[in-house]
Parts: structure tokens; sequence; C-alpha cells
């Protein structure tokens, strides 16, 4: 796992083996700080590579909820929340790569949804946090990012939180 200080450095060296190119980059968000740390780390890769596209995936997990009862409630409260973070991610986070960033937003196990999003785009590689917004996700190695890990076979990057 890298800080900002160091992922140029790795960017510039992980594809080395390849044709040396990064096509395509999914960088996974729930909108909590550890996604903008990797959001961050995103932005080194554009800079790197300029033929670079990102796919910022944003993914609501419909079993953290009594969807049944709500299901109206639910979908505007997630709507709300998918627009907030396509919102930073297009006028905060990626401003300057507009032409280069597209937002996603799906529904679905996040794990699962992430590495099918991620084959289904030929992503290159997927950038994520290592933890979400949740309590239990914040006490261990984010469970979504554990199920990427152990789901795919597309290099992953699992950014934490930088050292002050």
């Amino acid at each position: 796992m890298l800080n900002g200080a160091n992922s140029a450095a790795f960017g510039e060296n992980i594809f080395r083996l390849g044709d040396g190119k990064m096509k395509k980059i999914l960088c996974a968000t729930d909108g909590s700080d550890y996604s903008r740390y990797a959001a961050e780390m995103t932005k080194s890769f554009l800079k790197i590579w300029p033929e670079a596209k990102v796919i910022v995936l944003y993914v609501t997990a419909k079993e953290n909820y009594a969807y049944d009862l709500v299901p109206d409630a639910v979908e505007r409260y997630e709507e709300t929340v998918a627009n907030q973070i396509k919102e930073e991610v297009e006028n905060q986070l990626f401003a300057a790569w507009k032409e280069r960033v597209q937002f996603m937003h799906k529904t679905g196990h996040p794990s699962t949804i992430i590495c099918k999003v991620a084959k289904e785009e030929d992503a290159d590689l997927i950038i994520m946090g290592s933890h979400g917004r949740g309590f239990i996700e914040r006490a261990l190695l984010g469970s979504v990012t554990h199920g990427v890990l152990n789901r795919t076979h597309i290099p992953v990057l699992v950014v934490k939180k930088p050292i002050s």
C-alpha cells in the first residue's frame, strides 16, 4: 500500500512488463475519505499516462437497507448520494481531466459489481481505498476491498491514508 509521496515512482514502474501504457483505470468510490485518497492516487496516474481514461464507480449496496420496506426512500437517498459523489468527482476531484473521466453508478454487491465493471470495461488497474465509510470497514481491511482482491485478476492498488 502506498501513500502520495511514492505514488509517482510506483506509477512509472507498475506496467513496464506490458506495453507500458495505461489505457483504463477503474477508481472505486463510496464517498469516504479513503475514496478521496484513492482519487488523489488516480490523478497521479492521469499525469503519468496522458492517454489513460478513468471510470469512477459508485455502487449502491441494497443489502445495507431494509429495502423491501421503504424502496422509494432508499432509492431517493442513494440517488442523492450518487449525485453528490458525481458532482465532487466532476467539479472538484477530477475537474482538470473532465474529458478523460467518466462517472458510473451501479446497484448490487459492491465487490462483485466493481470486478464485473472492471472486466467489462477492460480496465488495466483498479484503484480503491483501504477502508469504506462504515464502522466495520474501518475496523479491518474494508470488506469491499477484501472482496475485490479475492475476486479479480486485474491488478488492484489499495490506497491507505497518506502519512502526514
